[in-house]
């Protein structure tokens, strides 16, 4: 399947780094994962790959990473200022490299000494290049003050087709700071934009590249920021993607950082208008759509962020917040990515979408509690179970559920039972998702249309992951109970679990969103005239999420169809 990020917070260097730890070509290792979501791997003779990954983002948001990508080698060595290829005067233009952190630095020191040992063709000794103090995996980094965009913590090299920079804009432009109200730009600027001839031909060959490239394509996932004008952006892929393969489902994920702090009255104006005016644009063009948001309102820029039981979290910091929702689209996309009993794309759209309701509350459980010394049923038969926590802005997806996914990763077949743990005859259980799913249907734990399905392969912590697990746990993420605590405080991995919703409980997030979509009026905020909005276009955005809350509400009564003006 194909992966299609729109505008990628930094969730989606979490995403690209779930790969194995060995530097160099990964993707034809053995794993229980499809780890083909960045780029296919063709020949093994002359490393050839195809792009599964696009990237569009703002020039300048990627520092140090180049956008051409240094898939298919490593990085070049700057060329020579005290030469040139042409008689007569050389003006020379100098600029101050980027930065980058202790992390990207050993990354490079890492990369440098697998070319050069990969080089048979040069007399080059390894010793030439200093070996790292610790490994990746064991060494602690400290990124929260050093991490300014997704590219600052990116493990994986990219393919040169998977960036895609909008170059008429400045860095500045849809990247909003918690003390800063600069280059704010509107849904309206960012539909536009895409509509240039040059933007939509290049992301429209791109993405017929890699649909071309799959042997059965069977839709496309989609990350997105909604608060900006990079939703306009995505409405105009996912308005491509509706055209050109309407056939084709599509999961789209709509986040709003929770570090967003407007401080003028029309900047958190204007901010609201782009989520409502995305949210309810890209519900329409989406086959799932999956709003994330750390707060317990979207459209709230001060309301409370959740709690996790054993996270710490700084809900102004982008680079934890973003970790965890990477950890929950990683784990939640297992569904239809593992190689073990995967879900095609379309029975998941289906199972999640009955009745036309096509919002799906997200949620994730990590780590997932279950003590080191205890078998999965017998902690479960105690009383406990994986604390789901919303990551929907609050939505809880507890009321009147209809139909859920569930995904369960990193318990392995030796932890589901312990030795001692009596069955009744002809019981037996193989996997967790087995297991838990009988333990509900016998617990008559609601909704009744729910599917279970898990992979051995836990959720990876390690570097550059930040450390936010508190409390006693051990260094594969299970609850301490023999003092064996994570040497150095390295958790490298963790089991958890990912829930995809539908339910009752998105219905207050659509009537919240209606109610302030009904009382602005566009025509009082210059900002949002300067940004493309109108009265006229704004009406028809009332109506549409009118008709989307209206499919919500129990009785179809709940909402007032008249027109307020």
């Amino acid at each position: 399947m194909d992966m299609l990020g729109s505008r990628p917070p930094a969730a989606t260097a979490w995403l690209t780094r779930q790969a194995p730890d060995e530097p160099g070509p990964w993707l034809g290792l053995e794993s229980r994962l499809t780890l083909e979501t960045l780029q296919r791997y063709i020949s093994k003779r002359q490393e050839t790959y195809t792009p599964r990954l696009l990237c569009i983002d703002v020039k300048g948001s990627l520092c140090s990473l180049s956008s051409r990508g240094s898939l298919y080698s490593p990085p070049h060595p700057e060329p020579s200022t005290s030469e040139a290829a042409w008689d007569g005067p050389v003006d020379l233009i100098q600029q101050l490299p980027e930065v980058k952190n202790e992390y990207l630095m050993d990354l490079e020191q890492e990369d440098a000494r697998f070319y050069r040992a990969a080089d048979e063709d040069k007399d080059i000794c390894i010793d030439e290049v200093p070996e790292a103090p610790f490994a990746l995996t064991q060494k602690i980094y400290d990124l929260t003050k050093s991490v300014s965009v997704w590219s600052d913590f990116l493990r994986p090299h990219l393919h040169p087709s998977s960036i895609y920079l909008l170059n008429d804009t400045s860095f500045k432009t849809g990247r909003a700071t918690s003390n800063s109200d600069e280059g704010i730009w509107g849904f309206p600027s960012g539909s536009a934009f895409f509509q240039r001839d040059e933007v939509e031909e290049e992301v429209s060959d791109r993405i017929r590249l890699m649909a071309e490239s799959c042997n059965s394509l069977q839709g496309f996932q989609v990350l997105s920021n909604v608060h900006d004008g990079m939703g306009g952006v995505c409405y105009g892929v996912l308005q491509h993607l509706a055209d050109e393969y309407g056939s084709k489902d599509s999961i789209t994920f709509a986040t709003t950082p929770s570090h967003l702090a407007p401080i003028t009255l029309q900047a958190r104006t204007l901010m609201q208008a782009n989520i409502l005016q995305s949210y309810t644009e890209l519900i329409k063009l989406s086959s799932v759509f999956i709003p994330l948001n750390l707060r317990k309102h979207c459209w709230d820029f001060q309301a409370s962020c959740v709690t996790f039981p054993n996270l710490v979290l700084l809900e102004n910091n982008a680079y934890i917040a973003s970790s965890v929702l990477a950890a929950f689209i990683d784990t939640a996309s297992l569904v239809y990515r593992s190689r073990v009993s995967p879900m095609s794309l379309s029975c998941v759209v289906d199972f999640l979408t009955p009745a036309r309701r096509n919002v799906v509350g997200g949620s994730l459980a990590l780590p997932l509690g279950l003590s080191s010394n205890q078998g999965m049923l017998e902690w479960l038969r105690q009383g406990y179970k994986p604390q789901l926590v919303s990551l929907s802005a609050g939505c809880n997806f507890t009321v009147e559920p209809i139909s859920e996914l569930l995904i369960i990763r990193g318990i392995s077949p030796s932890r589901l039972t312990r030795a001692d743990t009596k069955l009744p005859p002809g019981v037996h259980y193989n996997s967790a998702s087995q297991l838990y799913s009988d333990f509900l249907q016998e617990c008559r734990i609601p909704p009744s249309e729910r599917m279970v399905t898990s992979v051995s392969d836990p959720l990876k912590l390690s570097p550059p992951f930040p450390s936010i697990i508190s409390g006693s746990f051990t260094e594969d993420g299970f609850a301490n109970s023999f003092g064996n605590v994570a040497a150095a405080g390295i958790i490298k991995s963790a089991p958890s679990e990912a829930g995809l919703h539908q339910s009752g409980g998105m219905t207050p997030l659509l009537h919240d969103l209606l109610t302030v979509a009904e009382k602005l009026d566009i025509s009082k905020v210059p900002a949002l005239l300067e940004e493309g909005f109108d009265k006229d276009g704004w009406s028809g955005v009332v109506e549409d999420l009118r008709t989307i809350t209206l499919n919500y509400s129990l009785n179809n009564v709940d909402i007032d169809s008249s027109d307020d003006s």
